[in-house]
C-alpha cells in the first residue's frame, strides 16, 4: 500500500487550523517513508459559503502542489453545483471529480481526516473500486453536521435522537439564511429588478413576505436533509475499512450512535516536536505571561478568559496575550474587544494584548514568552494540538475540564482545570499559579514527552497492514 490519498475539508495555503496541520505532518511523514502521497481537498470560505465569492475562471478542479505533496482542491463553484441541502453528507456531482482524481492517482488506500465539503460520495467512489479506507477523525462530523455536537443554547450533546429530530432545532435553522443575506443575495442576483423596484417605493413588507415564501419552499427539502442524514452517514460509516479516534470520549460517542466498535481504533496524535525545543527556554519575566493561541470565536471561549483576566486583582503580576485573526468571525472578534474597551479597570485591560496570527515555524519562540496556555473551549474538543505542542515546550495548560482536554490534561500535574463555561472558576486557576510559583514549577516537572508525528504514523502504518492482510485473504478466497 504505497500510495495514499488523504482527505481533508480545507487544506494550505489558504487555511492553517489544526486538522489541516495534521494532514500534512502526516502526509510529509508518510512520504519521508517512501509513500506516494496526494491531497484532496476543497476551498470554503472560513465562515459563511453564501458570502463566497467564486471564480468562474479557475476551474472547478485546481493541482498545486504545497511542500512536496500533490494536492486536487475542489473550489466553491464545484461544491455549490446543483446546490441542494442534502449536499453537505452526499454530494453527487463531486463523483466525476473524485472518478477523475482516483484515476490519476491509482491509490491503494484513501486516509480521511476529514469529508466535510468533498461528502460520501468520496467514499462511495473508492467502495465502487474497492479500495479500502481508513477515517482519522478530528472532530464529530460523522455523527454531527455541525462537527461540535453542541447546541444552540450552549449546552453540548450525545448526538442525533431518531430521524435527527434534535438536529431539526440545531442544524436545520443553520441551513436557512437571515433575512439580510437573502435580500443581499436577491440583489446581487438581480439588481435591475430591484432598483427599479426601489424607485416605484417597493415595500419592506413585500420583501418580507418574499423572504418568508422562499423559507417555506426550503424548509421540506432542508428537514428531509437533516432527518436522513445520520442514517447515510452511519452506512457509509460502517463500510469504512478502520475509524481511528485520539480519545476515549470520541470512541464511545460514536459506539453510542451506532457506529461498529470493531473498526474503531485509538490512535492519539502526534505532533512535530522540534520547532517546540526552543519554547522550552523561557525568557525571564517577574510576571505570569498567561496566553490563549487558536480560532477567535464563541466555541473556543476566548471572551471567558478575557473576562477571568479582568476580574484579577488590579495589582496582579500578570499579563494576557491573544493570538488569534479578530477578523475571522469579526462579530465574535469585535465582542471580544469591545469586552477589554469597556472595562472598569482600565489598569487590567491594558495587560491585554491582541497579537494576530504567526506562521506556524515561530511557534517556539512563542512559547518561550508564554508561562500558561488557557484553553477555554465550551465544546468537547478532542485532542487539540495546541495543547500538545504546549506541553512539548514545557508549559503547564489551564483547560476546561471536558471531553478530550481533561484526558489530556490531569488537574495539578501537568496543568489544571476549571468547570465549563465557568469564568470565576477559571479566574481561581489563574491567581493559583499567580501566587504560587512553585505550583507552576510542579506542573512543569511533571510534564512528559510529547507522542511525535512518526509515533502516530507507526500507529497508522500498523493499521494499514492490517488492512493490507485482509484484503490479500479476500482476495485469496
Amino acid at each position: 500500500m504505497k500510495r495514499v490519498l488523504l482527505t481533508v475539508h480545507k487544506f494550505f495555503p489558504a487555511h492553517r487550523a489544526g486538522t489541516e496541520v495534521l494532514t500534512l505532518k502526516v502526509a510529509q511523514e508518510l512520504k519521508q517513508r517512501g509513500y506516494q502521497v496526494s491531497v484532496v481537498t476543497a476551498d470554503p470560505p472560513d465562515t459563511d459559503a453564501r458570502r463566497k465569492s467564486v471564480s468562474q475562471n479557475s476551474g472547478e478542479l485546481v493541482v498545486y502542489e504545497y511542500e512536496g505533496i500533490s494536492v486536487y482542491c475542489l473550489n466553491e463553484s464545484a461544491r455549490l453545483h446543483d446546490n441542494r441541502f442534502s449536499n453537505e453528507h452526499y454530494h453527487p456531482y463531486l463523483k466525476k471529480h473524485f472518478r477523475n482524481i482516483f484515476e490519476t492517482v491509482s491509490p491503494d488506500i484513501v486516509h480521511c481526516f476529514h469529508l466535510q465539503n468533498l461528502s460520501t460520495s468520496l467514499l462511495e467512489e473508492a467502495y465502487d473500486r474497492r479500495i479500502p479506507v481508513i477515517y482519522s477523525a478530528t472532530d464529530f462530523w460523522l455523527i454531527c453536521p455541525i462537527v461540535q455536537l453542541r447546541r444552540p443554547d450552549g449546552s453540548n450533546c450525545l448526538g442525533p435522537a431518531p430521524f435527527g429530530a434534535n438536529c431539526l432545532s440545531c442544524y436545520t435553522p443553520e441551513l436557512m439564511p437571515e433575512q439580510a443575506e437573502f435580500e443581499e443575495a436577491l440583489s446581487t442576483k438581480y439588481p435591475q429588478l430591484l432598483e427599479k423596484n426601489v424607485k416605484a417605493g417597493f415595500p419592506q413588507a413585500i420583501a418580507s413576505a418574499t423572504y418568508f415564501a422562499y423559507i417555506a419552499k426550503k424548509l421540506p427539502s432542508a428537514i428531509q436533509a437533516t432527518m436522513v442524514r445520520a442514517n447515510v452517514l452511519k452506512s457509509f460509516a460502517n463500510r469504512l475499512s478502520a475509524i481511528t479516534v485520539p480519545t476515549v470520549l470520541m470512541q464511545d460517542l460514536f459506539v453510542r450512535n451506532g457506529l461498529n466498535s470493531q473498526i474503531i481504533h485509538r490512535v492519539p496524535y502526534g505532533i512535530d516536536t522540534k520547532p517546540l525545543e526552543k519554547g522550552r527556554n523561557k525568557t525571564p519575566s517577574d510576571e505570569l505571561r498567561i496566553a490563549f493561541i487558536g480560532t477567535i470565536s464563541e466555541h473556543k471561549g476566548p471572551d471567558l478568559l478575557v473576562k477571568a483576566f479582568l476580574q484579577l486583582p488590579p495589582d496582579s503580576k500578570a499579563s494576557l496575550t491573544i493570538y488569534g485573526d479578530l477578523n475571522q468571525f469579526p462579530d465574535f472578534g469585535k465582542q471580544l474587544t469591545e469586552i477589554v474597551s469597556s472595562s472598569s479597570d482600565s489598569r487590567q485591560a491594558e495587560k491585554i494584548r491582541f497579537a494576530g496570527t504567526f506562521p506556524n515555524d515561530q511557534i517556539g519562540g512563542i512559547f518561550q514568552e508564554i508561562d500558561v496556555l488557557v484553553v477555554p473551549s465550551r465544546w468537547y474538543e478532542n485532542t487539540p494540538l495546541v495543547i500538545q505542542s504546549a506541553l512539548a515546550a514545557k508549559t503547564p495548560v489551564i483547560a476546561t475540564n471536558l471531553g478530550g482536554m481533561s484526558e489530556i490534561i490531569k488537574h495539578e500535574k501537568n496543568g489544571l482545570l476549571f468547570e465549563v463555561g465557568d469564568v470565576k472558576s477559571l479566574q481561581e486557576q489563574l491567581m493559583r499559579l499567580i501566587n504560587d510559583r512553585q505550583l507552576l514549577g510542579s506542573l512543569i516537572e511533571a510534564i512528559k514527552p510529547e507522542r511525535t508525528i512518526a509515533d502516530m504514523v507507526d500507529g497508522l502504518e500498523a493499521i494499514y497492514a492490517k488492512i493490507n492482510e485482509t484484503e490479500m485473504l479476500k482476495q485469496n478466497s
